[in-house]
């Protein structure tokens, strides 16, 4: 969602929207790794398997947990604009 080759961000808004956007995006995803987190316990515990075995609930809660990070750093790079912005306002 590129709007120029040096521009990232249409406006301030476009920037507080993506902030929000991508910090749901990032907790669907750890909530996410969480509930695979917790079936790969329960599946461990009652020696059982829950659709999948104990070890893939918990290496595909390992993998949610990574594909957060994408989120979490394009939210970081957009408050980082965001702050950029405003320390160009307080020097003019």
């Amino acid at each position: 969602m590129s709007y120029s080759q040096d521009k990232p961000f249409k406006d301030r808004e476009h920037i507080i929207w993506e902030v929000g956007y991508c910090s749901k995006a990032a907790t669907y995803v750890i909530v996410l790794g969480l509930v695979f987190f917790v079936l790969g316990i329960a599946s461990d515990l009652l020696n059982m398997k829950l659709l999948l075995g104990a070890t893939t609930w918990l290496l595909m809660a390992v993998f949610a947990v990574i594909m957060s990070l994408a989120p979490h750093l394009h939210m970081l790079f957009a408050k980082h604009l965001l702050g950029m912005e405003v320390i160009k306002k307080e020097k003019a």
